[in-house]
């Protein structure tokens, strides 16, 4: 073949390949177009985030609410305790009067006399002016006669009471000398330059002869004694007086 003929064949070939580089290409570059299309025709997916403290109930760590959990559970009523009248709970016996120790209270001949009590007993305390001895007697038959006596003083910061019985119309002695006992549960005192506090708890009915029982609710005769100086448990009073005392009724 001459040199001529070669030309047109390669002239030939390469016009082959144009045309068919001209017919691939709209057809790919459509193909490519419609895909981005598809890609983009699809909406996204928006997770909306749940609530704070509102978990989904299908999701991990979501907790559905009890029968228990809606119903408001109502604390127990807390019942008072009332502690009896002359438990340690209102203060030891030690010749303070403190405030609100006592619920009743009351003056005869400058003695002021504050008490309480309950089914079985008095707690009382005395507060008399000067430095000598103090005493009450309850419900007397003639004067002091057949009272019940407790009489007590303070020396030198420590308090001595004596449960004591009126045997006449000016005369009373110590239960345990007319064969009694005696019958203080409990006592203490307190002095001052200017006035005397004794305190005690006897048995409203100890059932010793040489004692009155005593009831609550009932109103009693009363007998106060005192002396300005001197201390003891048979000295003639400086100042006496009487008046009436109601006990508490029982709780």
């Amino acid at each position: 073949m001459s040199t001529t003929g070669w030309i047109l064949v390669g002239v030939a070939v390469a016009a082959v390949g144009i045309v068919a580089w001209l017919l691939l290409t709209p057809a790919d570059a459509v193909a490519d177009q419609a895909a981005v299309e598809v890609v983009l025709d699809v909406e996204p997916t928006i997770v909306e985030p749940d609530p704070i403290g509102e978990p989904a109930s299908d999701e991990p760590g979501s907790v559905e609410p009890t029968e228990a959990s809606d119903v408001a559970v109502e604390p127990e009523p807390v019942q008072p305790v009332t502690a009896p009248a002359t438990s340690a709970a209102l203060g030891a016996i030690d010749g303070v009067i403190d405030l609100g120790e006592y619920r009743n209270e009351m003056v005869v001949s400058d003695v002021a006399i504050y008490w309480l009590n309950d089914a079985n007993t008095l707690r009382m305390a005395l507060e008399a002016p000067g430095t000598g001895y103090v005493s009450i007697g309850f419900d007397p038959d003639n004067r002091m006669e057949g009272a019940n006596y407790i009489i007590g003083y303070v020396e030198e910061g420590v308090a001595y009471l004596r449960d004591d019985f009126g045997t006449g119309p000016t005369m009373h002695s110590g239960d345990t000398e007319r064969g009694g006992t005696d019958n203080i549960l409990a006592s203490g005192g307190t002095q001052w330059a200017d006035h005397t506090v004794l305190e005690f708890i006897i048995p409203l009915d100890s059932g010793d002869e040489m004692d009155k029982p005593l009831v609550p609710g009932q109103t009693y005769e009363i007998l106060v004694a005192y002396h300005d100086l001197q201390d003891g448990f048979s000295l003639r009073h400086s100042r006496r007086g009487s008046g009436q005392l109601t006990l508490e009724a029982a709780p």
